[in-house]
């Protein structure tokens, strides 16, 4: 397996390609419909997804941090994206093929961001988490707690962490 790294939160370093941010945007779109248990109707799900086209996941990156995991063939297995919000950081999104949970890719993912939040001297990071219960449980095993319940209008719901 490989790792990528752009890292642009310091000013704009390497562009993100076409090509490459196609890729990312195809990964969490399919994701987010496979994991899908009925938490999201089709139009919360295309709301979730707003974000993800290939020119938003392009502007993204290039004020951000975009972490990426291949296989050596170059498929794309999974993703974090980083970005500015104010004067913190948070995590945009973590995705990762279905084919690939549970085997460790997250966490290899997670804990690159998680480094760059150090480097950063942050002491904490946020992340609004779609309503997936595999997420929840997922940044709950990386030391998260659960810092607000959705309303059923809302879309996300906040964690919280201390590093």
């Amino acid at each position: 397996m490989k790792i990528n790294i752009i890292d642009n939160l310091e000013g704009e370093i390497e562009p993100l390609s076409y090509s490459e941010a196609d890729k990312v945007t195809a990964l969490i779109r399919k994701n987010t419909q496979d994991v899908n248990q009925g938490e999201y109707t089709p139009a919360q799900i295309e709301r979730l997804n707003a974000f993800a086209t290939p020119e938003k996941i392009q502007e993204e990156v290039k004020r951000g941090y975009l972490v990426t995991l291949s296989k050596d063939e170059g498929d794309l297995i999974g993703c974090g994206i980083v970005v500015r919000k104010g004067m913190k950081l948070v995590i945009k999104t973590m995705q990762v093929k279905t084919d690939y949970c549970r085997k460790g890719c997250g966490s290899i993912i997670y804990k690159h961001c998680e480094n760059r939040f150090k480097q950063a001297g942050l002491h904490e990071i946020e992340v609004e988490v779609p309503k997936f219960p595999r997420t929840e449980a997922f940044y709950r095993k990386h030391g998260f707690i659960k810092t607000w319940n959705p309303t059923p209008m809302d879309l996300y719901f906040a964690m919280f962490k201390y590093l």
